[in-house]
């Protein structure tokens, strides 16, 4: 009976493993088109977390980069948000799996870019 357990979870998992997305890229552009963010997230497998690069290019500066990592399902449209509150200033908000949401904040203008975990 043991084995048969064993069998049936290695092969569910790898089932699991198998099935979705292990890259994904989003680009969006900011309302003035002064600021481009792309984001670039792969993983092993399903069930692992993204490893995603999040990449700024604004104005004149040289592009920027922060790295982490995210527990979703997907990242798309729907678990990833960019939330400007004027043209210098963003929120992106990635939604997890469990819930929570990982933010960061973004300023981006002719004389400053600035990107942090908020």
């Amino acid at each position: 009976m043991k084995t048969l357990t064993f069998f049936l979870f290695a092969f569910i998992t790898i089932f699991v493993s198998c099935n979705g997305k292990t890259n994904a890229s989003l680009q969006h552009t900011s309302p003035n088109a002064k600021v481009k963010i792309n984001i670039i997230a792969s993983r092993a497998t399903s069930i692992e977390s993204w490893k995603v690069e999040m990449k700024v290019k604004a104005y004149n500066f040289k592009e920027e980069q922060l790295a982490f990592e995210i527990y979703a399902d997907d990242l798309n449209t729907e678990t990833v948000s960019f939330n400007w509150t004027d043209e210098h200033h963003c929120s992106i908000i990635f939604k997890q799996s469990d819930g929570a949401e990982k933010k960061f904040s973004l300023t981006a203008s002719a004389e400053e870019l600035e990107m942090a975990g908020a």
